[in-house]
C-alpha cells in the first residue's frame, strides 16, 4: 500500500512539471518538413512580390539646417543653445503642405505623366490621366522621406518615385521650396514684427502721457511736492519730536528714579550726601561727647561743670536733629519737584508727537499712492524705450536681409539621377519572407503539436504520465513510409533488409533486426523495473489494436532467448490471437484447466523457439471474468510458477472489462500497451489511474508501432543502426 502511494505521488507530481525547453527543439526537428515547407513557401512569396511590383528609386538631398541666428545687434544678448526639438521640426515642416503645394506648383505636376500614371499588375500601366491639385500635394507629401544623420545638423531629404529623373527633380525642387519657404517666412515676420512694434509704441506713448498727467494731478491736489525724506518738513518734523520725546522719557526716568531713591532711603544718609553741615555737626557732636567722657573718670556727674558740659551735648544733638529733618525734607520737595516737571513735559511732547504721527502717516498714504503712480510712469517709459530699440534693431536687421538672400537652410548636396532602384528590395523581400515564412510554420508547428494528444516519446510518458517509460517499438516498413534515403543508408552499412510480413515472432526469425533490438531493450528495461525481479507479468493495453498480444508474444521470445523457461498464457478470453500467431490448436487450453480441471501439464504447449511454451485460451467461456478470478486460476499461476522462470499474461484491454486488473493482482505487475503517436494521452491517463485505484502495480508503459522516421523514435534508437553496423550475434542479444 505505500509502494502504491509512493507511486501515485509521482504520478501527480509528473502530471504538473512543466514543459522543458528541449521538447521544443524535439517538435522543431519533428516538424522540420513543414517549417522547411513554410520558409519555401513564404521566399516564393517574397520572390513573387518583387517580380510583380513595379521599380522605385530613390534620389536624395543633403540639407545642413543650422539654427537660425539673432539679428547682428542680438548676438552679445541673445547666444545660440543646444534645442533637441529643432531637427524634428523642421523634418515636419519639410513635409509640410505649403512646401508640397509650391513642388507642385514649380514641377506642374498635376500634367507630369510620370507622375499621373499608376501602375499595377505586371508592370501593366493605365492611361494617364491629370490629376487633381489636392491629390497631387498629398503624394508629394507621401513621397519625401526625412532622416537626420545622427549628431550632426545634416539631414538627407529623399523622394521616392517610380521615374529616377523625377525623383532627383521633386527632391531638388523640395528643397529649394522650403529654403524659400524659410525666407518668405522670415521677412514676412519681420515686417509683421515691425507693424506690431510701431502699433505697440503709438499705445504706449499715449499711456505714459496719461499717466503723467494723473501723477501731476495728484500731487497738486495732496499738496505733494516730494517724498524725499531730506526735503520734506512733516518728516523733519517728525524726527525732532522723536528725538525731543525720547530725551524726556529718558529725563522723567531718571528724576523718577531720583524722586523714588529719596522717598526710600534712610534720612540721615540723605543728609551726609546733600550737606556738609551735617558732617560739621555731627563732627562737633562727637568731640563733646568725647570729652564728656575723659572728664566723667575724673569728675563726677553731678558736677556743675559736668551737668553744663551734658546740656551742651543734648543741645548740639538736637540742633544736628533739626538740620537733618530740613536738608531731607527740602531734597524730597525738590526731586518731587523735578519729576512731576518732567512727567509733564513727557505728556506734552507725546500728545505733539502724536499729531505729527497721524500727520506723517496721512502724508505716507499719499505718498505710496504717488509712489505708484510714479512707479507706473516709469515702467511705461522703460518699456517705450525698449519697443524704440527693438524697433530700430528690427530696422536694421530687416535692411541687412533684403541686402542679401540668407538662410539658416543649405544644400550640401543635390539629388542626383539614381542608377539602382530603391524597391522592390530584393534583400529585404527575402528577409521579410524567410521571417514571415519561418514565424508561420513554427506557429503552425506548434499548432499541430498542440492538437496532438498522443504519446510519442519516453520523455513524455515519464513526464505526463510519472510511471516509467520500457522503450519504443518502431513500425514495421509495411506500416510506414521508409525514406529512399534511409533504405539506402542501411544498405550502405551493411544491414540486412528492413523487416517486413508480421511483427510477431520477429526477435526469433529476425534478431538482427531493429524491431527485434527494441524489444531485447524493452526486456532489459522490464526486468529492472521492480525491486526483487519478476515472474508473473501481464500485458495490457488501453483499448484494443495497440499490440499488446504482439508485446506479450515477443517478449515471451525474448525471455526464452535468455534460456530461460517461459510460459505465454492467453488470458483474453474474449478475442484471444496467441494460438493463431504459433499455429496451434485451441481446443483445450486455460478455459479447460479452470472450467473442466484438465491437467495444466497437458494444456501447456511447446512451441518453435526454444524454452517457450504457450497456453491456448482454450474453447470460449461465458463467465471469462469469473474463471480469471477463481481459486483455479490461482492454484494454476502458483504451479507454473514453480515449474517456468517467467509467466507472460496476455490479457484482454483495460478499457471494456476488468480482466486484466483482476489477473494484474495476481501477476507481479503490468506493462500497460499504447499505439505510439495515436493514443490519447488523456485515455492512458484515465486506466493508469484506474490501475492506480485497484491497487494494481503498473511495471511501466510500452510505445507500440512509432514511425522510425520521426524525432522521438530518433531520439531513443537513432545510432543503433551505425553502432551495430559491423554485425549482431545472431543469438541472445544482451537488453
Amino acid at each position: 500500500m505505500a509502494v502504491e502511494s509512493e507511486l501515485s505521488a509521482r504520478v501527480i507530481q509528473g502530471s504538473d512539471s512543466g514543459v522543458q525547453l528541449a521538447e521544443y527543439w524535439q517538435v522543431i526537428v519533428k516538424r522540420r518538413r513543414l517549417i522547411l515547407f513554410g520558409i519555401l513557401l513564404g521566399l516564393a512569396a517574397a520572390a513573387l512580390i518583387s517580380v510583380l511590383s513595379p521599380p522605385f528609386y530613390r534620389a536624395t538631398v543633403l540639407l545642413n539646417l543650422s539654427r537660425e541666428q539673432a539679428p547682428i545687434l542680438d548676438l552679445a544678448r541673445a547666444p545660440i543653445t543646444y534645442d533637441p526639438e529643432f531637427l524634428p521640426t523642421q523634418r515636419d515642416l519639410i513635409r509640410s503642405r505649403e512646401v508640397a503645394t509650391r513642388v507642385v506648383n514649380r514641377l506642374r505636376l498635376t500634367a507630369n505623366p510620370n507622375f499621373a500614371s499608376q501602375r499595377s499588375g505586371f508592370f501593366r500601366s493605365k492611361d494617364a490621366v491629370s490629376l487633381d491639385k489636392e491629390v497631387a500635394v498629398e503624394k508629394v507629401q507621401q513621397s519625401i522621406q526625412t532622416q537626420p544623420r545622427r549628431g550632426t545638423n545634416l539631414v538627407e531629404l529623399s523622394v521616392v518615385q517610380s521615374d529616377p529623373k523625377l525623383a532627383a527633380d521633386m527632391a531638388n525642387a523640395v528643397a529649394e521650396a522650403y529654403i524659400d519657404w524659410t525666407l518668405e517666412s522670415r521677412s514676412s515676420a519681420v515686417g509683421q514684427t515691425s507693424r506690431s512694434l510701431n502699433a505697440q509704441i503709438q499705445q504706449l506713448r499715449g499711456e505714459v502721457q496719461l499717466k503723467e498727467q494723473e501723477l501731476q494731478a495728484y500731487g497738486r491736489q495732496k499738496d505733494i511736492i516730494s517724498i524725499d525724506p531730506g526735503s520734506n518738513a512733516t518728516m523733519q518734523k517728525l524726527e525732532s519730536f522723536n528725538r525731543d520725546y525720547a530725551a524726556a522719557v529718558a529725563d522723567r526716568v531718571a528724576k523718577e528714579a531720583r524722586y523714588y531713591q529719596l522717598q526710600n532711603s534712610r534720612p540721615e544718609t540723605i543728609a551726609d550726601n546733600l550737606s556738609g553741615l551735617v558732617s560739621q555737626l555731627r563732627t562737633d557732636l562727637a568731640r563733646l561727647e568725647r570729652d564728656y567722657a575723659e572728664k566723667l573718670s575724673i569728675y563726677k556727674p553731678t558736677w556743675p561743670a559736668m551737668q553744663q558740659a551734658r546740656v551742651q551735648i543734648e543741645e548740639s544733638r538736637q540742633n544736628l536733629q533739626t538740620v537733618i529733618q530740613e536738608t531731607v525734607s527740602k531734597a524730597r520737595d525738590n526731586a518731587r519737584t523735578d519729576y512731576q516737571t518732567a512727567l509733564r513735559r513727557e505728556q506734552s511732547l507725546k500728545a505733539v508727537l502724536e499729531g505729527q504721527t497721524n500727520e506723517a502717516m496721512t502724508m505716507n498714504s499719499n505718498a505710496i499712492e504717488y509712489n505708484n503712480l510714479q512707479a507706473e510712469v516709469g515702467t511705461k517709459r522703460e518699456l517705450l524705450d525698449t519697443l524704440l530699440k527693438r524697433q530700430a534693431e528690427t530696422e536694421v536687421s530687416s535692411e541687412i536681409q533684403s541686402g542679401e538672400r540668407a538662410s539658416h537652410v543649405h544644400i550640401v548636396d543635390k539629388a542626383l539621377v539614381p542608377r539602382y532602384r530603391f524597391r522592390p528590395s530584393y534583400k529585404l523581400n527575402a528577409a521579410a519572407g524567410l521571417m514571415g515564412g519561418l514565424l508561420l510554420s513554427l506557429g503552425l508547428a506548434f499548432g499541430l503539436e498542440y492538437l496532438d494528444r498522443s504519446l510519442r516519446s519516453t520523455a513524455q510518458v515519464e513526464r505526463l504520465l510519472g510511471v516509467p517509460a520500457l522503450g519504443i517499438i518502431p513500425a514495421l516498413a509495411e506500416n510506414r513510409k521508409s525514406s529512399y534515403a534511409y533504405r539506402r543508408k542501411r544498405k550502405k552499412l551493411g544491414l540486412q533488409p528492413e523487416e517486413t510480413g508480421s511483427i510477431e515472432l520477429l526477435p526469433q526469425t529476425q534478431p538482427r533486426s531493429t524491431v527485434a533490438e527494441a524489444y531485447r531493450s524493452f526486456r532489459t528495461s522490464l526486468l529492472l523495473s521492480r525491486a526483487g525481479g519478476l515472474k508473473t507479468i501481464a500485458v495490457t493495453s488501453v483499448q484494443p489494436g495497440e499490440g499488446k498480444t504482439t508485446t506479450a508474444v515477443n517478449l515471451a521470445v525474448v525471455l526464452a532467448q535468455l534460456d530461460k523457461r517461459v510460459l505465454l498464457i492467453d488470458a483474453d478470453l474474449h478475442r484471444p490471437r496467441v494460438h493463431e500467431v504459433f499455429s496451434l490448436s485451441n481446443r483445450t487450453g486455460l478455459v479447460s484447466v479452470l472450467a473442466e480441471n484438465a491437467d495444466p501439464a497437458s494444456v501447456a504447449v511447446s512451441s518453435n523457439v526454444p524454452g517457450l511454451f504457450v497456453v491456448p485460451s482454450g474453447p470460449s467461456s461465458p463467465n471469462p471474468s469469473g474463471l480469471l478470478s477463481s481459486d483455479a486460476m490461482k492454484r494454476f499461476l502458483e504451479l507454473a510458477i514453480t515449474t517456468y522462470d517467467y509467466i507472460i499474461l496476455d490479457t484482454p484491454p483495460v478499457g471494456p472489462v476488468a480482466d486484466a486488473i483482476l489477473l494484474g493482482h495476481q501477476a507481479d505487475g503490468v506493462v500497460l500497451c499504447v499505439y505510439g503517436g495515436k493514443t490519447p494521452r488523456d485515455r492512458v491517463s484515465h486506466v493508469r489511474d484506474r490501475l492506480l485505484r485497484s491497487n494494481v502495480w503498473i511495471l511501466g508503459v510500452l510505445l507500440n508501432n512509432l514511425e522510425q522516421t520521426s524525432v522521438e523514435y530518433a531520439e531513443y534508437y537513432g545510432a543503433y543502426d551505425s553502432r551495430y553496423a559491423d554485425g549482431v550475434s545472431t543469438g541472445v542479444a544482451a537488453g
